[in-house]
């Protein structure tokens, strides 16, 4: 059994222009021990589907559809026996520490707080887990770093800051949304290693979201592509890299700029821009962007299909 199993989640949110629609049919399964990467551009729904994961949805917010951990059903669970969950069996790191940090509270002060309230440790014991995780994820003088407030760190130890309060209570499923963004290219390489590391020795699953099919690639055996709030493609990441099928995928390979490139070579980008959430075409949602559109992609939904391996909505797949 996949350790977590999402099926036909659909998100959405009340606003005075309507209903807007920021994930729609949605499904996909995470094995224990398993890394899987989410891609897209910016409000493709990668987000939102984490935060229904952790029941962190705003407000005006209302989601459909079956999130189940481990077994059990998350959507309908009340919000004390969430609570027991989030933290404990499942993890999230966010994309910018400073502002997850409490800068009134030393870096100890927010650590201990977690394994006091869901391991039932008291503040001297908490310290001193917390120090053995610092030192884990490669903080320097660890137990210096406890009485250290967040503005005292760089961004890449405050992150790794993050990932070791993440894993204080040895979680099951750790979901990092965007965690390298705010980091330089040196420190964004450190933090995927060390997440590598960290899931060989924990034994932790792991959802991985970015915009960067080259990030996720360090670290997933699985990717899935996200648009408009609906999966594209969903399969092994090398083949995805090697032999993208959907032509979003292949827009997103292709706007990365290499290494080998010309300075005065243009970048590449996908001409157009996102739909309005709130007014989805009847067919494809990439369907105005697509160089290899046809007639029946501004028709009608593509079905999914399974060519060679791959999960793939695309009319011409």
């Amino acid at each position: 059994m996949p350790l977590l199993e999402v099926e036909h989640l659909e998100i959405s949110f009340r606003t005075p222009e309507g209903e807007l629609r920021a994930v729609n049919d949605l499904s996909f399964q995470v094995g224990a021990g398993e890394a899987l990467g989410v891609v897209g551009e910016s409000g493709s729904g990668k987000s939102q589907t984490a935060m229904a994961i952790m029941g962190l949805l705003a407000r005006n917010a209302t989601a459909r559809g079956n999130i189940r951990f481990d077994g059990q059903e998350l959507l309908k669970l009340p919000a004390a026996q969430m609570n027991r969950i989030r933290g404990a069996q499942i993890g999230m790191v966010f994309q910018d520490p400073m502002t997850s940090l409490n800068p009134y509270l030393s870096i100890g002060t927010q650590m201990a707080e977690v394994l006091v309230q869901h391991r039932g440790m008291n503040k001297v014991a908490g310290l001193a887990e917390s120090a053995r995780m610092l030192d884990s994820v490669r903080i320097p003088d660890a137990t210096r770093r406890l009485d250290q407030y967040p503005h005292e760190l760089s961004g890449g130890m405050r992150q790794r800051v993050m990932i070791a309060m993440t894993l204080l209570c040895r979680p099951r499923l750790l979901i990092a949304d965007e965690p390298t963004t705010a980091l330089d290219v040196t420190v964004q390489a450190q933090i995927l290693e060390l997440l590598g590391e960290l899931r060989r020795e924990f034994g932790v699953a792991v959802l991985l979201i970015s915009h960067d099919l080259g990030i996720v690639s360090e670290l997933c055996e699985r990717t899935l592509v996200m648009y408009a709030g609906q999966l594209m493609e969903n399969g092994p990441t090398e083949r995805l890299l090697t032999r993208p099928g959907h032509p979003y995928t292949r827009g997103l390979l292709d706007s990365r700029p290499g290494l080998d490139s010309p300075l005065d070579l243009p970048l590449a980008a996908i001409p157009g821009a996102p739909p309005d959430l709130l007014q989805l075409p009847p067919g494809c949602p990439f369907q105005p962007r697509c160089a290899q559109a046809f007639e029946p992609c501004g028709r009608r939904p593509p079905v999914l299909q399974h060519p060679g391996g791959v999960l793939r909505a695309c009319h011409a797949a």
